[in-house]
C-alpha cells in the first residue's frame, strides 16, 4: 500500500514538473496610439501601430506630420491691434519611421513601469509651401523633397489599466536633405514625444 501511494505521488511530481518546465507561449498582441511632439525645428502631430512579438519587445510604424518653425520669422502688432508675422515660412515634414523598441528591465522593474530604447529610420517629406500667403493660397504651389531621417534614445511605457499605455519619448533625430529648405539643410535635434497606446482588439 505504502508502495503504490508513494509511486502515485512520484508519478505526480513528475507530471507537474514536466507541465512546468514547458515553455508558455509568448504573449503576441497589437497596439496602436496617438502622439504629439516638441521638437528642436518645430511640432508634430501623429499616430504609430506596434507589433508586440513578447512583452519586451516591440516593431512600430510611426506616421507624424511636423510643423517647421522659422528663425527668420517675426510678429508684431499693427496699428489696429492685429499680430502680423513678416517672413514667415510654411514649411511641413511627413515622416514614416518603421522601429524598433526593447524593453530589457522587465524582470527587474514594476510590471507597471517600462523603461527601454528605441531605433527607428525611415523617409520624410518636406513640403514648402508659398511664403507669406494665407492657409489655402500657399498650397496652389508646393516644392517637395525627400530624405532620409534616423532617430533613437529612450522610450518609457506606463500603463493605464484596460490594455492602454501612456507613452514617452526622449531622443535626437537627424535627416540631411542635401540642399537648404528655408533657412536649414539639416533637420535635427533633441525631441520628446508623448503619446496614449491603446490595444487592438
Amino acid at each position: 500500500m505504502i508502495g503504490r501511494v508513494s509511486r502515485f505521488i512520484l508519478l505526480g511530481l513528475f507530471s507537474l514538473s514536466t507541465v512546468y518546465s514547458q515553455p508558455g507561449e509568448p504573449i503576441k498582441y497589437t497596439t496602436q496610439g496617438l502622439d504629439m511632439e516638441l521638437l528642436s525645428y518645430g511640432g508634430s502631430l501623429g499616430g504609430f501601430y506596434s507589433h508586440h512579438p513578447s512583452e519586451a519587445l516591440s516593431f512600430d510604424v510611426e506616421i507624424d506630420w511636423s510643423i517647421i518653425e522659422s528663425n527668420d520669422s517675426y510678429t508684431f502688432v499693427n496699428y489696429y491691434g492685429n499680430p502680423i508675422t513678416v517672413n514667415n515660412q510654411n514649411l511641413s515634414l511627413v515622416k514614416i519611421l518603421p522601429g524598433i523598441t526593447w524593453f530589457p528591465f522587465m524582470d527587474t522593474m514594476h510590471p507597471s513601469m517600462q523603461v527601454g530604447g528605441f531605433l527607428s529610420a525611415g523617409p520624410v517629406w518636406a513640403l514648402n509651401t508659398e511664403d507669406d500667403q494665407s492657409f489655402t493660397k500657399r498650397w496652389k504651389h508646393v516644392d517637395t523633397s525627400l530624405a532620409p531621417m534616423i532617430r533613437a534614445g529612450l522610450s518609457f511605457r506606463i500603463l493605464s489599466g484596460q490594455g492602454g499605455a501612456y507613452t514617452f519619448k526622449l531622443g535626437y533625430d537627424y535627416s540631411d536633405f542635401g540642399k537648404k529648405i528655408d533657412s536649414r539643410q539639416f533637420y535635427k535635434g533633441i525631441f520628446f514625444q508623448a503619446g496614449m497606446e491603446f490595444l487592438s482588439r
